[in-house]
């Protein structure tokens, strides 16, 4: 196994939303998919291993090194999978991110095709989508549901956020970051990092910031979904700042729903073609209805928490004041 395009993501209690994640990456051409799970109470980590018995993704049991959070401490085992070591081009993302490329076919490839013949690092600008008014979990794809987010920067002013890097491979690579790679030391200079289509990378206020430039591609970044799923989520934890609440403040960052952006449809059929196909495998399709089942089960329970009710009447709150500037 040589070559090829490999996409590293880490997940717990994301099966609900596994199937619709795994199609659209398949969709943008990547051939390699390393799945990093741990103590998963819904099941995720079953159906990482069903994909893997299918030759479709490759299953990490992630073990959490104290020192570090679990999502680094799973990006730094990734390394011992041939899909990582010999890959041509990487790309981290979580569950809750879908790429999005403008140019060309809209595959992985025409992006790097789009970049400087010497890039090493494509850092693709995060575009949040927010939940409006969504309350209830649904079954259906994550990126039909929530369709508007945020506005791209008006000329001139700068409107810096986190990327999500495509690189060459692991060759002066020190470590996986979740933003990008970080160069070892003995390299002697940072990576050569550019925007899609060729643009300079400029940091904004922060070495990991870049400018929300959408004209090339984005990465369409799904952190809260419906009030019923950011409980589930926030029931979870956080897998980078471990230490941190997920709550009001998280809320507020990501309950960004300025403009419609539809630029995900140019993949709406070679990602239906590709869930149909998962879904005709009937053990994955039946631990699918499973983590469908655990979502809704642990929403639920979560809603009747007393220790989290002022934080549910507050999320209500603003989602009404959000409907209600809408109308």
């Amino acid at each position: 196994m040589t070559g090829g395009y490999t996409v590293i993501t880490t997940m717990k209690n994301e099966g609900a939303f596994l199937l619709e994640w795994v199609a659209h990456h398949r969709a943008l051409g990547f051939d390699h998919i390393l799945i990093c799970t741990n103590d998963c109470a819904d099941p995720t980590r079953e159906m990482a291993l069903r994909l893997q018995e299918m030759g479709l993704a490759r299953h990490h049991a992630t073990r959490h090194w104290p020192v570090t959070s679990i999502q680094r401490s799973a990006l730094k085992q990734a390394r011992r999978y041939p899909e990582v070591t010999e890959a041509e081009w990487l790309y981290v993302c979580d569950a809750d991110e879908f790429l999005v490329i403008r140019v060309g076919d809209g595959s992985a490839r025409a992006l790097v095709a789009a970049a400087s013949p010497d890039a090493e690092v494509i850092a693709v600008p995060w575009r949040s989508f927010g939940p409006g008014g969504a309350v209830a979990f649904e079954d259906r794809p994550v990126t039909e549901q929530f369709t508007r987010g945020a506005a791209p920067p008006v000329a001139g002013r700068r409107a810096p956020v986190y990327p999500k890097s495509l690189f060459r491979g692991l060759e002066g690579v020190h470590r996986i970051g979740v933003h990008g790679p970080v160069a070892r030391a003995d390299l002697g200079r940072d990576f050569r990092r550019e925007l899609p289509g060729g643009q300079p990378f400029v940091a904004q206020h922060h070495p990991l910031f870049v400018q929300a430039d959408y004209r090339f591609a984005q990465v369409n970044h799904y952190a809260l979904r419906s009030r019923e799923s950011f409980l589930v989520k926030r029931d979870r934890g956080r897998v980078n700042h471990t230490g941190q609440d997920m709550g009001l403040d998280y809320w507020d960052r990501f309950d960004v729903a300025e403009v419609e952006c539809q630029a995900i449809r140019r993949y709406d059929g070679a990602v239906a073609e590709w869930r149909a196909r998962l879904m005709e495998d009937a053990p994955l399709a039946a631990l699918h209805r499973q983590a469908v089942a655990w979502h809704r089960e642990r929403a639920a329970a979560l809603a009747l928490r007393a220790d989290w009710q002022e934080l549910i009447a507050a999320l209500a709150e603003r989602q009404a004041a959000c409907a209600s500037s809408a109308s």
